[in-house]
């Protein structure tokens, strides 16, 4: 019967325009993908770039903070000789130690300043140094991306203009069989025997029928699955 072997052609057609509506719906998440994976980038580039301006100009303030504590330090030093009794020694002393403590303080940040500074820079240079190249590298796949979604666009369309065609051909009443039992199983509605079971929940086809789908003298669904069976040499 014809149309064993025209749902075989209507099935091969509805399967490669299942594959390519997938397709078309991922591809555009994946240039969303790579667009932000750029843009991720360049952000990151920035934003480093910023907080290193802001360790400058820390790192600057805090030698100027030094500079002014160590100038405070000497002229106590220089104090403590003219001094005429311990009590005055003694609140020099006590305000020298206090200034050497915060000397220490802004010592022990500007060393963590410096650190930050160094680890930071490393990292931009990596990245400032990969960026050009993996910027290109994203708009390369992303255009091929895009031509891909335009390829595939005008292949659905040839493809459902294709699939109108050959579905003019098959009865209306079994052309609805298909349409149902393929929107219940995943999109496959024609399957082949294999080793005389079916192909699809491997339900075993009784011999004698088996010899009639080899035929192709009957439209023969699966008494489990409902599919539609044939032989395929």
């Amino acid at each position: 019967m014809l149309e064993v072997t025209q749902l075989v052609e209507l099935q091969a057609v509805d399967t490669q325009l299942q594959d390519l509506n997938e397709l078309l719906g991922d591809l555009p998440k994946k240039v969303d993908k790579l667009r932000l994976e750029e843009e991720s980038l360049i952000n990151a580039v920035d934003k480093g770039n910023n907080r290193l301006k802001e360790i400058e100009l820390a790192l600057n303030k805090a030698e100027h903070h030094m500079a002014e504590i160590k100038q405070k330090i000497d002229k106590l030093k220089d104090q403590l000789s003219l001094v005429t009794s311990n009590k005055q020694y003694d609140a020099l002393t006590q305000e020298i130690e206090y200034l050497k403590q915060a000397m220490n303080e802004a010592e022990l940040e500007d060393l963590e300043l410096e650190e930050e500074k160094e680890t930071l820079q490393n990292d931009l240079q990596e990245k400032e140094e990969n960026l050009e190249s993996l910027s290109e590298d994203l708009r390369i796949r992303r255009d091929r991306l895009e031509n891909l979604i335009a390829e595939s666009a005008n292949k659905k369309s040839e493809l459902e203009k294709e699939r109108e065609e050959k579905s003019i051909h098959i009865d209306p009443s079994v052309l609805g069989r298909y349409v149902r039992i393929r929107d219940a199983r995943d999109g496959l509605a024609v399957l082949t025997i294999d080793r005389n079971s079916c192909s699809g929940c491997g339900f075993v086809v009784p011999p004698q029928t088996v010899s009639v789908i080899r035929k192709k003298t009957l439209l023969y669904n699966c008494d489990v699955c409902s599919r539609f069976l044939y032989f395929d040499k």
